[in-house]
């Protein structure tokens, strides 16, 4: 499509308008004055291409969005928007950055070489909004049994988060997300990307990646992104995510049929599972012989076989009535003073069942921006230096980067 200069200048508001910047804000990162980017906008100053440039990057757009036939606003701009305090946080501003030039520059490569990005495969359910805490965890529990009998996963641990939902066509990625938030959420183009906090243990991350995956089936769409904060546990869509993500990553028959082989556990009366310590259900248990008590010990082998936190695992067992109310304490304490800690380091060499899922292979997206690059290259859609620029953005070293024959200059 051929626009002209003021719908271009229009568009360069509409963007940073959508992304959350101010004139000054612009002005900065350009090294100009406000009264510049001003009329920039106004049409009455051109903007140069490397101008343009930065402003995509600044506004997580492609540079070819700006000459597209629709120009509309996005779950990056969202994303933006609902991240204020990365203006104050330059690492965090350049880490979500180059997150997004990754993910613009898969889809351009997508595009050039005539690949058709298939639609994300994840069913997308519509529920009503939760009016209670309880309700919430009933949702996210449902909501967690219905995909893994979709997936066919039985009742046994989830080998990676990450490869399941790149099989589903999520775009995965672990960036430094500022302090306090553990992942998002949202639509790109033709593309959902979940992305979460590589600064996270990886406990953590699988823990994330389960929770996007449940905002990611029903939550987007409602909104063009979801960011899910620390802060904002208590919310019922934040609720229903930690609920969906304790009875995905452990399944309840999983937990039992684990623990009778140890000869622990009971069973289960009604009741619904998930990491939100809120919820706390009033009932009596069965009375069981000290021998027959979930310990410490249990925990942590629970851990290491699901692939979660031992605090995870805690309040699990005593979110599905596993263990009763002063039994969760006993098992906080102990996990407190570092007793599960201290019993991981002993397994791994013991038992093979005990070892670890295998863990997120992240960052996933810049292995196919690597392949994609490549592709490109063979096929002369890109310059060499456009490849270099890629590689290195796939987070190839200068001298990594020059042993690829086709990144090589010709007189090497």
């Amino acid at each position: 499509m051929v626009i002209t200069h003021d719908q271009l200048a229009e568009r360069i508001r509409q963007a940073r308008e959508a992304a959350g910047f101010t004139q000054d804000e612009v002005a900065r990162v350009l090294a100009t004055s406000r009264p510049t980017v001003a009329q920039i906008e106004a049409g009455n100053r051109k903007v140069t291409s490397v101008e343009l440039a930065t402003l995509a990057r600044l506004f997580g757009r492609s540079m070819h969005d700006f000459f597209e036939d629709a120009f509309e606003r996005d779950g990056v701009a969202f994303v933006w928007r609902a991240l204020p305090e990365t203006r104050e946080d330059p690492a965090a501003q350049e880490g979500m950055t180059r997150g997004i030039e990754i993910i613009n520059a898969i889809l351009d490569l997508e595009r050039v070489l005539g690949l058709e990005r298939l639609a994300p495969r994840l069913p997308q359910y519509r529920l009503a909004p939760a009016t209670t805490t309880r309700e919430a965890v009933g949702q996210g529990d449902e909501l967690a049994g219905q995909e893994r009998q979709r997936l066919r996963l039985g009742s046994g641990p989830v080998a990676d988060p990450g490869t399941l939902l790149e099989s589903e066509g999520v775009l995965v990625l672990s960036l430094d997300l500022p302090q306090g938030v553990s992942g998002l959420t949202f639509q790109a183009k033709r593309a959902m990307v979940c992305v979460i906090s590589s600064k996270d243990a990886p406990v953590r991350q699988r823990y994330s990646l389960a929770h996007e995956y449940c905002h990611a089936i029903c939550d987007l769409a409602g909104a063009p992104g979801i960011v899910s904060r620390e802060g904002q546990r208590k919310d019922p869509k934040e609720v229903r995510a930690d609920a969906f993500a304790a009875a995905f990553l452990m399944p309840a028959e999983g937990l039992r049929g684990y623990l009778a082989s140890l000869g622990k556990g009971q069973r289960s009366r009604a009741g619904t599972g998930s990491e939100v310590r809120e919820v706390e259900a009033v009932y009596e248990p069965r009375r069981i012989t000290k021998g027959r008590e979930i310990d410490i010990w249990d925990v942590t082998r629970l851990a290491n076989y699901f692939g979660t936190s031992r605090t995870a695992v805690i309040w699990r067992l005593f979110n599905l009535h596993m263990i009763n109310k002063p039994r969760r304490k006993r098992l906080s304490e102990e996990e407190s003073k570092g007793y599960g800690r201290q019993l991981a380091g002993f397994i791994g060499d013991l038992d093979a069942e005990l070892r670890p899922p295998e863990r997120p292979r992240l960052p996933p997206a810049e292995q196919r921006l690597f392949t994609l690059a490549l592709d490109a290259a063979r096929a002369g859609e890109i310059s060499r230096q456009k490849l270099v620029e890629l590689l290195k953005l796939v987070g190839l070293s200068e001298e990594e980067v020059y042993t690829i024959p086709l990144a090589r200059r010709e007189d090497e």
